[in-house]
């Protein structure tokens, strides 16, 4: 009579397998993690891009001067807050009010602890023009009925995340007419449009 062999895995082919696994997973895990970063820092400079674009389009809707107010957080200061308020400074209510919180994952540093923040005019061709930067203590834009801002500057949001300093630097550009315009710098100082 023949042996029957029991099917399945012998322990050996199992602990092979999982050293494999585990060796694979440490390679990987420090890559995932630096993409992740970046993409939490894409996040968030993306998220205070739509909060200025919604304040812009309840500026057009409403047909009068509404502000986006950033500022940091009452309950954790290393953290921003960006809403919208009316001229008075009055937080605007129902469906068209909106806000965002900005953490660790990416949030308002100022332009002097940026890499090559200097060099994003010319990346953005701006020409003379010089933006001015929302420092992480806060700053209010203004937009107009027509959807401009009512300062007719330039303005910069330059984000960064503290704990990854390997995903660069993001800057949302905020164009006097209103548009938005989201740039990614490396650590080099190097930047290129995302949108």
């Amino acid at each position: 009579m023949k042996a029957r062999r029991a099917s399945g895995f012998s322990l050996t082919e199992l602990v092979v397998a999982m050293a494999v696994a585990m060796i694979l997973m440490a390679v990987g895990l420090p890559y995932f993690l630096r993409a992740y970063r970046s993409y939490q820092l894409s996040n968030a400079a993306t998220q205070m891009a739509d909060i200025l674009r919604l304040t812009r389009y309840e500026a057009i809707r409403l047909n009068k001067i509404v502000k986006c107010v950033v500022q940091p957080d009452s309950v954790d200061p290393t953290m921003t807050n960006a809403s919208m308020t009316d001229v008075s400074g009055n937080p605007l209510t129902g469906l068209g009010s909106r806000a965002v919180l900005l953490g660790s994952g990416g949030n308002l540093v100022n332009p002097g602890s940026v890499a090559g923040a200097s060099s994003l005019p010319s990346a953005a061709a701006l020409g003379a023009t010089n933006p001015t930067a929302i420092p992480p203590a806060g700053g209010t834009i203004q937009f107009d009925a027509r959807g401009a801002v009512t300062s007719g500057n330039v303005t910069v949001f330059f984000l960064n995340a503290p704990g990854s300093p390997e995903s660069g630097s993001r800057a949302v550009l905020l164009m006097p007419a209103g548009s938005i315009q989201i740039w990614i710098g490396d650590t080099n100082g190097n930047w290129q449009q995302l949108r």
